[in-house]
């Protein structure tokens, strides 16, 4: 292109070429102008490094950039183009999305989202953990059925890249290469929908979209998204200024008062390992235990780790449903004895073998001004027809219901620990004697709660899950791994 200028061709040319690459005028830092060239020469070293003169922020690329400008691609943020935008949701509809994401702060336990804002409102509000939280879980509920198809599809690429980088844990080498193909992918149907080669949406061809492409190799450079994000030290950055006392001497206050909290820091964790009874004493603090669980958890596995946390009640005999419910399980798992009198220690509080804390139903008039942190995911199996009529198969399934216990039992010598669980109705299982979900696109939702209670092994419950009620449905939302319990 700038050979083109350079040549002296008209500026039809020209606009030709800027067309069909996607690219408008010039950027200091990528593609100077001459003139810049001129003004700037001390630049001429980073010109030459090209785009690989620092590596991306993955977070910042993906959270505060992408995400974001796809919503006002969705919300019709773009005045200057009129009419011609087929990917634009109604307002109608954008203010019913606003509203089941409102919502969804009674239904999403707060391990998956701390604050959900309506985004019709607020989006301007947004911070990157909430655009995380839509780009991996909402925005795959929402936008369907509210937007193209093909422009739903090109958003979901997008979605499912960032379930692969975003996972607190190691990335294999089969997720770089399904996360470079997904981006890809991405890129091409943004290039062939949104732009279209059409010249006044040129100004949708942003490098924050090209620069997608180069997310898997920069990983593989730097290492995982989460080890070198910069939200940590943005956080930090603003406690700094409650630290400064002095306007005059601003950079001497800062020195001082960060040498001394870290002092003290220093001084208090040594003090608390290595003197702890002297440090009890002179401060008149308790002394801290090494163990943060806590008091009393009762161990159900340790591979995976499980755990029952109290409150717990003393053993207590089983009556009526519960009583025969623990003797039907008991039946399925062929325990060789099953009492008449069964006596359970009753739990209502669990922590998976992800991290998540699973609560149970509480009777506690304000149960219902608190996160929902009870509506678990079991593995489970089904019978399934075999084809050809060759007899039945067993499939894996999912089923998902309420937690009103956790009951410990004494069974041939061992104890066991199973979930008292209330199962989910569904078009898929209308009477709720399974709670197996229906399926819409790719997630799972239900119609409501009311189905058969039974007890299911505590190890079986594979996590707690968020849902959104959307069309007369509870949509069960894309569970994603904790980074931290703190």
């Amino acid at each position: 292109m700038e050979n083109a200028r350079r040549e002296g061709k008209s500026k039809a040319a020209v606009s030709a070429l800027d067309q069909k690459k996607g690219i408008k005028g010039y950027a200091l830092f990528f593609a100077a102008s001459p003139e810049d060239k001129a003004r700037y020469p001390s630049l001429k070293y980073f010109w030459e490094i090209g785009p690989d003169l620092l590596p991306y922020d993955t977070m910042h690329l993906f959270l505060c950039n992408v995400v974001p400008r796809m919503w006002e691609l969705f919300a019709g943020e773009n005045e200057k183009l009129g009419d011609d935008q087929p990917w634009v949701i109604p307002k109608a509809a954008r203010e019913t999305i606003g509203r089941e994401i409102k919502a969804g702060r009674s239904t999403v336990p707060r391990s998956q989202a701390r604050s959900l804002w309506n985004i019709h409102k607020h989006s301007g509000s947004y911070k990157a953990v909430d655009w995380l939280y839509f780009l991996l879980s909402v925005g795959e509920v929402v936008p369907a059925d509210r937007i193209s198809e093909e422009i739903f599809k090109m958003f979901m690429l997008l979605c499912q890249a960032g379930r692969l980088l975003f996972k607190p844990s190691s990335l294999s080498e089969e997720d770089f290469q399904a996360a470079d193909r997904l981006l890809r992918h991405f890129c091409q149907a943004f290039y062939r929908h949104v732009y279209a080669g059409k010249e006044e949406r040129l100004r949708f061809c942003r490098p924050t979209v090209v620069a997608l492409l180069d997310v898997t190799a920069n990983i593989r450079a730097c290492g995982p998204a989460w080890s070198y994000w910069q939200f940590p030290a943005e956080r930090l950055i603003g406690t700094l200024t409650r630290l400064i006392r002095s306007r005059r001497f601003p950079y001497a206050a800062l020195t001082t008062a960060v040498s001394k909290k870290y002092s003290a820091e220093l001084v208090t964790s040594f003090a608390e390992t290595h003197a702890a009874e002297a440090w009890a004493e002179a401060t008149g603090k308790p002394i801290q235990g090494d163990i943060q669980d806590p008091a009393g958890p009762f161990s159900v596995s340790k591979e995976p780790d499980v755990d029952l946390l109290p409150p717990r009640r003393a053993a207590a005999g089983l009556i009526g449903r519960e009583l025969a419910c623990m003797k039907t399980v008991l039946d399925l798992e062929g325990a060789a004895i099953v009492p008449e009198q069964i006596y359970a220690k009753k739990y209502f509080r669990v922590r998976l073998a992800n991290g998540q804390i699973a609560g149970s139903i509480s009777s506690d008039e304000e149960a219902s001004d608190r996160r929902r942190d009870h509506l678990v995911r079991v593995h489970s199996h089904m019978r399934q027809a075999a084809r050809r009529g060759r007899g039945e198969v067993r499939v894996a399934a999912n089923v998902h219901g309420v937690v009103h216990h956790y009951a410990v039992v004494l069974i041939d010598g061992q104890p066991k620990a199973y979930a008292y669980l209330e199962c989910v109705k569904s078009s898929a299982d209308r009477h709720g004697t399974s709670g197996l979900p229906e399926k819409r696109r790719d997630t799972e939702c239900f119609m409501s709660l009311g189905g058969s209670i039974r007890y299911v092994e505590v190890t079986a419950i594979d996590a707690v899950v968020g849902t959104l009620f959307v069309r007369e449905r509870h949509v069960v939302l894309y569970t994603t791994e904790v980074f931290s319990n703190v």
